[in-house]
C-alpha cells in the first residue's frame, strides 16, 4: 500500500514571489526563468527558500529529507530546473500538479492531505520547535538569514528556552545571553551599554534613558535576538555593546490554544492564557490574543508586584503577494514597596544585612502603564524583490512615591544614615518607522543581494520629580529602622525639577550590499547616514514658588555616514569564516566643553572589529561561533578639573573633555542548538579586557573578566521519554565599582568594591502528564549562593541576587 502521511507530517512552504501583478497563472510561474539565489545548506533549508523565491508550493515529508545536503544555486533557471538541481544525488523523485511540487522517495507515495501555510508562518519562528536555536534571523541586515551569513555575533533566546528556564519578562530574558550582564540600570555587552532594541526588526527602540525602562513582557514574543558589537548601521547612534531584537508572537496557520499556571515561592502567582485562530475558513485573516496575570510577593521587606498584560495581532493576506499585520498590546506594572539599595559602611565594608533587608517604607510605590501600536506591510514582487514597512507607537507612563537612606554607616558609632523620600511623575512616547526593499540581481554572471531603507526615530519624554523638605534630616538604625511616617502633601516637597519636553529625533538612510564574486565567498558592505536633534526643557521650583525656566537646549549633529563591511568565506557546506568592521558614532549633547556655560562636546567615534569561524552543524540543528573582537572608542566625556562640575547629567552638565581612547578587546564562543536526539543546549564563554588608556586603568570594572552561561534540556530515551531534565549555569568572575562618594563625615572618600567571582546553578524538570498536558518544576540559586548581582557606593545601590526559590508550573496545549 502507498505510504500516508498525515497533515501533521508535512512541511510546506507556499512562495509568494516573483509576481508582479495579482493572480499570475501557475503555468506562466512555472516556465519562467527566476532569479535563484540558494547557499549550500540542508536539502529540507534549501527547498524552503526555493519555495520562497517563486510563485510555486513545494510539498513533502521532512523524514524523507533527512541527512540530505543540496549544493549552492545562484542564477536563472525555471522552476524545474531548480528543484532538479536541488535533488540531484538526493534519490527523490517530484511530480508537477498545478501549481505545486510533490517530492516523493518513491512513485507509491501520496499525500493524503495538505495545509496551507502563509506568508505569517515564517521559517525563523522558534514556537512548537522544541530548539533552542533557530537557522534563519533577521537582526543583522532587515532580510533573513542564517547565522552563518552574519559576520557579527548573533545569539538567540527561543520560545523552548523560555519555558524550560521560565523566563518571563526581557531583562531574565536577555540575562540568558552569553555575553551579557546587567548593572541595576543598562545591559552591558563587551564592555558597552546596549542602547538600541527593535521590535520585528524595525527601526530602533532608544532604551536607557528618556525614563524608558525595557519590561517587556515574554509572552508576547517568540523569541529575543541580540547581536554583539557595534550596530550603527541599522541601530542608529549608539555604543558599541550590541542590539537587541525582540521578534512578536504571529497567528499561526493552525488555530491553537495554550494555557499556562504557575505557583511558586513567596506566593508567586502567574497564568497566561495563548489562543491562535482563523478567522475566515479560507485562512487568509488570522488572529492572535495572549493575557498574562502575574501577583507576587518577593524575599525583599515590603515588596510585591502585580502585572496584568494583554497583547492582539491580527494578519491579513491581502492577495497572494501582500501581508498586512496590526497589533497592540497593554500591560501594567504595579510594584508595592521601593527596591532596595543597601548602603555600606564609611570605611566600604560590607553592612552584612539579610538578603530581605530593604531600608525603605510600605508606602512607597512605583506604578507603569504601557501601550504599543505597531503595523507591517510586506509585499513580495514578480522579480524576488520584497518591500517592507514596519511602524511602532509606544507609550510609557510612570507614577511613583519612593523612600530611600542617604549616606554611610559608621562602624564605630552606626551612624550616618537619614531618611529620604520624593515623587515622581513621567511620560515616555517614542514613534519608529522603518521602510525597506531587498532582492537579488545578477552582475558578471553570478547572483548578488541588496537592501535599501530607511527609518526614524523620535523619543519625547516629560517628566516632574519633587523632594520632601524633611529629606537627610531623621537619622535611621540600619539594623533595625522602624516606621517613618513624614507629611507627603503637596506642601511638603520643598524642591521639584520639570524635564520636558526631554527627548531626540534621528532619521537616517542605509544601504547593505552582499555581493558572491565566487560560490563560496561573500563580501558585504553597506553604509548609514544620519541626521540626530536633540532638545531639553528643563524647569525647577522652590515650595509653592512659580515654575523658573533652568535651561532651554537644542542640539543638531551634522549628516553623519556610518560605515559598515564585512566578508564570509564557506569552508564547507558546515562551516565558514569571517572577518567584519563597523563604525561607532555617539552624541553627547548633555556633556558640556567649558568654558561655562559650554556647548556640547563632539559626538563619541571609534570603530569595532570582529573576526571568527561559525558551524551549522547537524543538518542546521545547531549552531556554533568562535569570535574574536577588538573595540576602540574615542571621545568618551569626563570631568575637565579647570572648572566647577554639575553633579546632573540630565542639566547638560559642564564642564567636561573628551576622554583619550577606550578598547575592549576578548573572545566569544557560543554553542546553541540540538547537541543529541532530545538533548538541546545553549552555551557560551566570554572573555572581555577593557581598558582606559588614557589612565591606564579598566574601563567597565562592571564587565567580569571571564563569563560562561549555560541552558539545557535532555528528554530521556526509552520508558522515561515522558521527562524531560535540564537547568542552566552562569560563572563568572569578580567584578567591581570604584568612584568617590561622601563619607559619614561629609566629605568625599575614594571607594573601590568587589564582587568575588560566582557560580548560580538553576535546575528545571519536566513531566509529560498526557499528550496535552505537562508540569516542570524550576529551582534556582541551588546552593543558595548570596552574592551581590549589583554592586554599588557608599550611599546604597547594592543589590543582593535572589535566594533560593521554586516555581511549579503547569502548561496544555489544544
Amino acid at each position: 500500500m502507498p505510504a500516508r502521511l498525515t497533515v501533521g507530517s508535512l512541511a510546506l512552504s507556499v512562495a509568494l514571489a516573483l509576481a508582479s501583478g495579482l493572480g499570475a497563472s501557475p503555468v506562466h510561474a512555472q516556465s519562467a526563468t527566476v532569479q535563484v539565489d540558494i547557499a549550500p545548506q540542508p536539502l529540507s533549508e534549501a527547498l524552503l527558500q526555493l519555495a520562497e523565491q517563486t510563485r510555486l508550493q513545494i510539498l513533502f515529508a521532512p523524514d524523507i529529507l533527512a541527512g540530505k545536503a543540496a549544493p549552492a544555486l545562484r542564477g536563472s533557471f525555471t522552476a524545474d530546473q531548480a528543484l532538479a538541481a536541488l535533488l540531484k544525488g538526493s534519490g527523490l523523485q517530484y511530480r508537477r500538479e498545478g501549481d505545486r511540487y510533490l517530492l516523493t522517495a518513491g512513485a507509491a507515495d501520496v499525500l493524503d492531505a495538505v495545509t496551507v501555510i502563509g506568508m505569517a508562518e515564517r521559517r525563523s519562528m522558534t514556537e512548537n520547535t522544541g530548539s533552542y536555536t533557530t537557522r534563519i534571523t533577521s537582526i543583522a541586515s532587515k532580510t533573513e538569514q542564517s547565522f552563518r551569513e552574519i559576520p557579527q555575533s548573533v545569539s538567540v533566546v527561543t520560545r523552548q528556552q523560555m519555558e524550560d528556564q521560565n523566563i518571563t519578562d526581557v531583562r531574565q530574558a536577555l540575562l540568558a545571553v552569553p555575553g551579557i550582564t546587567y548593572n541595576g540600570v543598562d545591559f552591558f555587552s563587551r564592555g558597552f551599554a546596549i542602547t538600541s532594541m527593535q521590535l520585528d526588526g524595525g527601526a530602533p527602540l532608544a532604551l536607557g534613558s528618556y525614563n524608558y525602562d525595557p519590561q517587556q513582557q515574554m509572552a508576547f514574543y517568540d523569541r529575543v535576538e541580540v547581536m554583539r558589537g557595534a550596530s550603527g548601521l541599522l541601530g542608529g547612534v549608539g555604543d558599541p555593546g550590541g542590539i537587541i531584537n525582540l521578534v512578536r508572537k504571529k497567528p499561526l496557520a493552525q488555530d491553537q490554544l495554550k494555557v499556562t499556571l504557575g505557583a511558586g515561592s513567596w506566593d508567586d502567582y502567574r497564568s497566561e492564557i495563548d489562543a491562535s485562530g482563523r478567522l475566515t475558513e479560507n485562512g487568509k485573516v488570522r488572529a492572535r490574543g495572549v493575557f498574562s496575570y502575574q501577583k507576587s510577593g518577593s524575599y525583599i521587606d515590603h515588596r510585591s508586584t502585580e502585572r496584568p498584560a494583554l497583547y492582539g495581532v491580527l494578519e491579513a493576506d491581502l492577495g497572494p503577494d501582500t501581508l498586512l499585520t496590526v497589533g497592540g498590546n497593554y500591560s501594567q506594572i504595579n510594584n508595592d514597596g521601593a527596591p532596595p539599595t543597601l548602603p555600606r559602611y564609611s570605611n566600604g565594608a560590607d553592612l552584612g544585612l539579610s538578603r530581605s533587608a530593604n531600608l525603605s517604607q510600605p508606602w512607597a510605590y512605583d506604578d507603569t502603564d504601557r501601550w504599543e501600536v505597531f503595523g507591517q506591510l510586506e509585499h513580495r514582487f514578480r522579480n524576488g524583490w520584497i518591500a517592507k514597512l514596519n511602524a511602532t507607537h509606544t507609550d510609557q507612563k510612570t507614577d511613583r512615591i519612593w523612600n530611600y537612606t542617604s549616606g554611610s554607616v559608621d562602624p564605630i558609632t552606626y551612624k550616618g544614615l537619614t531618611w529620604g523620600a520624593g515623587r515622581a511623575n513621567s511620560e515616555n512616547k517614542q514613534d519608529m518607522v522603518d521602510a525597506n526593499l531587498s532582492g537579488a540581481f545578477d552582475l558578471l554572471g553570478r547572483t548578488h543581494e541588496f537592501v535599501v531603507g530607511a527609518d526614524w526615530q523620535r523619543v519625547r519624554s516629560d517628566w516632574v520629580n519633587s523632594n520632601l523638605a524633611i529629606n537627610y534630616k531623621d537619622p535611621v538604625d540600619p539594623f533595625n529602622p522602624g516606621a517613618w511616617n513624614p507629611s507627603r502633601t503637596d506642601a511638603d516637597y520643598n524642591y521639584s525639577a520639570h524635564y520636558g519636553p526631554w527627548g531626540q529625533e534621528q532619521v537616517g538612510g542605509y544601504a547593505l550590499l552582499r555581493l558572491h564574486p565566487t560560490d563560496r565567498l561573500s563580501v558585504v558592505a553597506g553604509a548609514r547616514v544620519s541626521r540626530y536633534e536633540f532638545s531639553q526643557l528643563i524647569r525647577t521650583k522652590r515650595g509653592a514658588a512659580d515654575w523658573q525656566l533652568f535651561q532651554d537646549a537644542q542640539f543638531k549633529e551634522s549628516t553623519e555616514i556610518t560605515p559598515y563591511g564585512g566578508l564570509i568565506y564557506d569552508l564547507n557546506n558546515q562551516w565558514s569564516v569571517y572577518g567584519s568592521y563597523s563604525a561607532i558614532y555617539k552624541p553627547q549633547p548633555l556633556v558640556m566643553q567649558g568654558p561655562p556655560p559650554g556647548s556640547s562636546l563632539p559626538p563619541i567615534k571609534g570603530k569595532s572589529f570582529e573576526a571568527g569561524i561559525k558551524g551549522e552543524l547537524f543538518d542546521g540543528a545547531a549552531n556554533a561561533t568562535l569570535s574574536l573582537f577588538n573595540v576602540e572608542r574615542t571621545g568618551t566625556a569626563v570631568l575637565d578639573p579647570t572648572y566647577d562640575s554639575s553633579s546632573s547629567a540630565y542639566d547638560g552638565a559642564c564642564c567636561y573633555t573628551a576622554q583619550g581612547k577606550v578598547v575592549s578587546r576578548g573572545v566569544d564562543v557560543e554553542f546553541s542548538g540540538e547537541l543529541a536526539t532530545g538533548w538541546q543546549m545553549t552555551a557560551g564563554y566570554t572573555f572581555n579586557t577593557t581598558k582606559d588608556k588614557s589612565t591606564d586603568s579598566v574601563y567597565s570594572s562592571v564587565t567580569p573578566k571571564h563569563l560562561f552561561k549555560l541552558a539545557t534540556a535532555y528528554r530521556l530515551p526509552g520508558d522515561w521519554t515522558k521527562w524531560t531534565v535540564g537547568g542552566s549555569m552562569l560563572i563568572q568572575s569578580a567584578s567591581y565599582v570604584s568612584g568617590t562618594a561622601r563619607d559619614a563625615s561629609g566629605a568625599f572618600a575614594p571607594f573601590d568594591f568587589n564582587q568575588g567571582g560566582y557560580a548560580i546553578l538553576n535546575a528545571m524538570v519536566r513531566y509529560q502528564l498526557t499528550p496535552q498536558w505537562n508540569m516542570t518544576l524550576n529551582v534556582n540559586n541551588l546552593t543558595d549562593r548570596v552574592y551581590y548581582q549589583q554592586v554599588g557606593t557608599l550611599n546604597g545601590n547594592n543589590v543582593y541576587g535572589t535566594p533560593r526559590n521554586a516555581m511549579l508550573t503547569l502548561r496544555g496545549t489544544f
